[in-house]
């Protein structure tokens, strides 16, 4: 097989995995309202962790972990504002399904090159 090939198949992979998820957003987003399934990824002190039904309350962020249902009122975990480093919003489950899906083309892009050489 030649390894450009090899390479540009893995050059790709990690290219269009980058593509797969979450897109940086502002507290004043939030603040302007999100759907209530709308997954919200918040760092703060070096961890991150991933909530839905987001929103401001005073200096208070208030959210659901994601994989427990919106409805869980007692779920809701209050995060200062000003413990807040960045935040991103986008959908777990599509990332993965993404990042999987990207790494089976690549392995049959591989496997389809490897056809190619000719056998002496």
């Amino acid at each position: 097989m030649h390894l450009r090939s090899v390479f540009l198949a893995l050059g790709l992979t990690a290219a269009l995995s980058g593509c797969a998820g979450w897109q940086r957003i502002e507290i004043g987003d939030i603040a302007a309202g999100l759907p209530a399934r709308q997954q919200v990824q918040v760092w703060s002190s070096g961890t991150s962790r991933a909530y839905h039904n987001v929103q401001i309350r005073g200096d208070s962020l208030i959210g659901v972990p994601f994989q427990l249902p919106l409805s869980c009122d007692s779920c809701r975990v209050a995060i200062p504002l000003a413990s807040v480093d960045s935040l991103r919003q986008g959908n777990q489950e599509t990332t993965g399904i993404v990042v999987v899906g990207i790494v089976a083309l690549a392995v049959g892009f591989l496997i389809w090159a490897a056809s190619q050489i000719p056998y002496t």
